[in-house]
């Protein structure tokens, strides 16, 4: 009985869980190019803040979330806030975002 009831409630838990999983690109021309390695504030719904780095690939991982409609904002040193509005995440899937991040123009220091 106990290893049904354990059984039930892994099943059940795999089964209803959902989440957003984040990449961070900008865009160059017509290209989306990953932004590697960069550290980012991670806020979803203004109540959930985050500090993520993201991986080669861009991804700042997998966010654990219940099912609904969420606004993400993502910032990060050196560029503008990125945002990804009324993104819906369904029961028992992983919801993919790609938000676009745009370069600060860098100001020169006259001698």
């Amino acid at each position: 009985m106990k290893q049904l009831f354990l059984y039930l409630f892994f099943i059940t838990g795999v089964l209803k869980s959902q989440c957003i999983f984040i990449y961070a690109a900008e865009k160059i021309k017509t290209a989306e190019i990953p932004l590697t390695k960069t550290d980012f504030t991670v806020t979803i719904n203004d109540t959930l803040k985050l500090v993520r780095s993201s991986d080669n690939d861009g991804s700042l991982g997998r966010i654990s979330v219940e099912k609904g409609k969420y606004n993400i904002k993502i910032k990060s040193a050196g560029f503008s806030d990125g945002f990804q509005n009324e993104v819906v995440v369904n029961e028992s899937r992983t919801t993919d975002v790609t938000i676009i991040l745009t370069r600060k123009p860098t100001i020169k220091k006259e001698k």
